[in-house]
């Protein structure tokens, strides 16, 4: 695939004009529209839209945006790691659970950045059904998850540390203070999960399903934040890292409940086995292990 029209692309797909891009890449705007759409017929498929005067990608093209802005930075490391040179801008791309980046990453990113200060980080949450094919292609490089085994061959991991689980609520809740609360104790209730924020919410679902629990409704939320808002108003239980509320538990906004069993889960990183680890990513590798055990 050809790096400029991909760069032509990036550039594109950035300023969202191709008048705006033939300038800021000093070529003709007929250039443009040309590797625009030699890469199309190339992929096969439409990656921007005309929306009158405006354009915007297309579901292809936002797709094919992840795979140039990867390409790209893989390039400039490869001129980068041949010439001996300092480490131009590049790109890591990293998924990991909301849980993750709010409580540990901050703690990594200090030291990463010391060493590695043009480096760009892309952050996104997990999707587990699609995490495997993705670090297979090298869209992404490295990924986190709360859970304690993955089951695929073709994935090196490593745990990190042990996070303790707890069911929390709000003060006022009916389940509150009461003691050796079970599964069943959630029997009618509301409950609220993470839709892409762990592995471990499946081993709570399956507990659930096994105790023939039937919940008065769940309710899935792509936010941490959002799901801790919820809970303190008293409209449910969720289950939950004990260090993503640690300050809540502080400030009396959410309680833990009294659960029957302690509940824990790994926190895994996980790489494509096999993978050639640019300096960068060995350097965020450490931080986060030393960030993640308090050092």
């Amino acid at each position: 695939m050809d790096l400029q029209k991909l760069k032509t692309f990036s550039t594109v797909a950035s300023l969202m004009n191709f008048n705006q891009a033939a300038e800021v890449l000093n070529y003709a705007q007929s250039s443009v529209s040309a590797q625009i759409k030699a890469l199309e017929n190339d992929l096969g498929a439409l990656l921007f839209q005309r929306v009158g005067k405006r354009v915007k990608l297309t579901p292809a093209g936002e797709k094919m945006l992840q795979y140039a802005h990867k390409m790209l930075a893989i390039e400039q490391e490869a001129r980068n790691e041949i010439k001996g040179e300092a480490a131009g801008a590049s790109l890591l791309t990293l998924r990991m659970p909301q849980t993750v980046a709010a409580c540990h990453l901050p703690m990594a990113l200090p030291v990463f950045q010391k060493r590695f200060p043009n480096v760009n980080l892309d952050v996104t949450s997990c999707a587990l059904f699609s995490l495997e094919h993705e670090l297979s292609i090298g869209t992404v490089d490295l990924a986190f998850l709360l859970t304690d085994t993955v089951s695929a061959a073709s994935l090196d991991m490593e745990m990190i540390r042990t996070e303790t689980l707890v069911v929390a609520a709000s003060p006022g809740h009916e389940l509150a203070g009461k003691a050796g609360l079970s599964y069943k104790s959630l029997d009618g209730r509301v409950l609220f999960l993470p839709k892409a924020d762990c592995g471990y919410r499946m081993e709570f679902e399956q507990a659930l399903t096994l105790e023939r629990v039937r919940l008065g409704s769940l309710i899935e939320m792509n936010s941490i934040e959002a799901i801790k808002a919820a809970v303190a108003k008293g409209m449910g239980v969720t289950i939950i890292p004990r260090i993503s509320i640690e300050h809540d538990l502080k400030t009396g906004r959410l309680i833990e409940l009294d659960w029957e069993e302690p509940m824990e889960t790994g926190l895994l990183m996980i790489w494509q086995r096999d993978k050639c680890f640019s300096p960068a990513l060995e350097a965020f590798m450490d931080a986060f292990r030393r960030g993640a055990a308090g050092f």
